[in-house]
């Protein structure tokens, strides 16, 4: 994979955005339950697998902890990790050696992972949909609805995330399906902190 792919691949799996379209009004007390829900997580572990837009299928664990903390630790052949530590989100490229920074705070991820969710004040949820025992979550963010779109999947009882279905600007769409989650476990630190690889 090279670096360019690396680096959409990296930033499709954070970008938590919606396409410009017209949802009707998601219901108060479903985004008051699913901020609870949010904010009840102190920590969180599991594995992942993602399914990119040419069908590359990748796969690895991830590690939560709120606030601002998540690191993505991608199994070979993919040469990704990716880490936010609170301030930044860190993108490695474990087989050239390098790592590219950009702002938690100029990411979408900064919604899900800030001291106190609140999404009916955010403005960024647009649409829930129900069915099968699942919630389907349309989420926007208000400033930049141009650059694509996010469909969270959660179980509905209980209520627990299990999934997200990220579309680009263009249409392309990267699925990421979290499997094993531990809630609430003890992670170490470092597991949070970007190391420059110089």
């Amino acid at each position: 994979m090279n670096r360019r792919n690396l680096m959409t691949t990296g930033i499709s799996a954070l970008a938590l955005l919606s396409a410009p379209q017209a949802f009707a009004q998601a219901n108060p007390a479903d985004l008051t339950r699913i901020s609870n829900y949010l904010n009840g997580i102190g920590t969180m572990q599991g594995s992942f697998v993602q399914v990119g837009p040419d069908g590359d299928l990748s796969e690895g664990l991830f590690f939560m902890r709120r606030p601002g903390r998540i690191r993505f630790e991608y199994r070979p052949p993919n040469p990704a990790l990716i880490v936010a530590d609170g301030f930044w989100v860190g993108v490695y490229d474990t087989l050239d050696n390098t790592l590219d920074r950009f702002p938690l705070s100029e990411t979408p991820l900064d919604l899900l992972l800030r001291d106190r969710v609140n999404l009916r004040d955010e403005g960024a949820i647009q649409r829930i949909e129900r069915s099968a025992g699942q919630l389907r979550i349309v989420a926007v963010d208000p400033d930049a609805s141009e650059q694509g779109s996010i469909t969270m999947v959660f179980n509905d009882n209980p209520l627990e995330l299990t999934q997200w279905i990220v579309e680009d600007a263009q249409g392309l769409a990267t699925t990421v399906a979290l499997s094993e989650i531990r809630r609430n476990v003890q992670i170490d630190p470092n597991k949070f902190f970007i190391e420059d690889p110089a």
